[in-house]
């Protein structure tokens, strides 16, 4: 669990030093600058979580390693795992004074990670209905808005957080025109793709709307993406354990140990989204693998596979 008088009080030390880090070495496009960033957001709050990490001057390569098999468990393709990789070992190299030099993947591969290897299937992640619906109630209550809205999107029309944190005054005006949600520039390895508006999406970007002319619904002046994002994961990570409930707990059973079950992530908004869309399509008439066709372009993914870890309950009762 992340620590969570260090995101009321300041930021983690570490996170702090990755902030400073990226200030001073600006040698890479603000493109390439903001997704290292992002994925080094990432990678420190794991850090935090499972090793205790108080400083990046300490990463070695079992924290890598560690990560990266946690990424491979969330269905993260090869090529976005890689990216991680350059990333981190940029943020590494500008460093000062680091403990160890990470290795390169032939390294890693030395020591037992796969970077290639079909992601496992150990389990679904997915939300029950009560936990959403509990934790979006909460977060409305406290005011937290932002929270409350990016889970209505995730789990109604299947975006990533950062593509929900960064949606646009634009892409919300051309939805409610249409129908139609367009994730541009913010998705993930660049990849546009459309998907159909929900009624709980549709009553999120008509108030967000009327509420404020800022470009970005969800981001403020001065705040950035990654910032904002690690808020709304942070938020769901502290207060995650009050609303996992026995029913979610079984659906979301480690396949690798049954006495274990995967704890409530933002990700698992997507695992609930693609449930459902798989099922009103099988419900439709189309066969499981058109239904897969369909719900892979909607969700960004290329791979049949990437679906099946989604889908690994619901295939078994089908």
């Amino acid at each position: 669990m992340n620590n969570h008088n260090d995101n009321e009080k300041g930021k983690h030390a570490i996170e702090q030093q990755m902030e400073k880090i990226f200030k001073h070495a600006k040698t890479n496009s603000y493109g390439t600058q903001d997704r290292y960033m992002h994925s080094c957001i990432q990678f420190t709050a794991f850090c935090v979580d499972h090793f205790k990490l108080q400083n990046l001057r300490n990463i070695s390569d079992k924290h890598l390693i560690a990560f990266i098999k946690h990424r491979q468990e969330d269905g993260i393709s090869p090529k976005s795992l890689k990216n991680d990789l350059s990333a981190i070992r940029y943020m590494n190299y500008h460093t000062p004074k680091v403990r160890q030099q990470i290795s390169d993947n032939n390294g890693l591969k030395l020591k037992g990670l796969d970077l290639e290897k079909t992601n496992p299937k150990n389990g679904d992640r997915a939300w029950t209905n009560q936990e959403y619906s509990n934790f979006k109630n909460f977060a409305e209550k406290l005011g937290k808005d932002v929270v409350s809205d990016t889970l209505i999107l995730s789990r109604t029309i299947g975006v990533r957080v950062t593509e929900a944190v960064a949606c646009s005054r634009p892409q919300a005006i051309n939805a409610l025109k249409t129908g139609i949600y367009s994730v541009k520039g913010e998705a993930k390895n660049g990849k546009h793709r459309e998907v159909s508006l929900s009624k709980e999406a549709r009553e999120v970007f008509e108030r967000k709307l009327k509420e404020s002319n800022q470009y970005r619904l969800f981001i403020k002046d001065g705040e950035k993406t990654h910032e904002v994002v690690n808020k709304v994961q942070n938020f769901i990570n502290y207060y995650r354990d009050r609303f996992t409930t026995l029913e979610g707990k079984k659906i979301r059973v480690d396949t690798r140990d049954p006495s274990k079950s995967h704890e409530l992530t933002y990700h698992g908004l997507r695992y609930a989204y693609v449930k459902d869309r798989v099922t009103h399509f099988i419900n439709k008439g189309l066969s499981l693998e058109e239904a897969y066709k369909l719900v892979t372009k909607e969700i960004g993914h290329e791979r049949k596979e990437v679906i099946e870890i989604y889908l690994q309950q619901l295939i078994s009762e089908i």
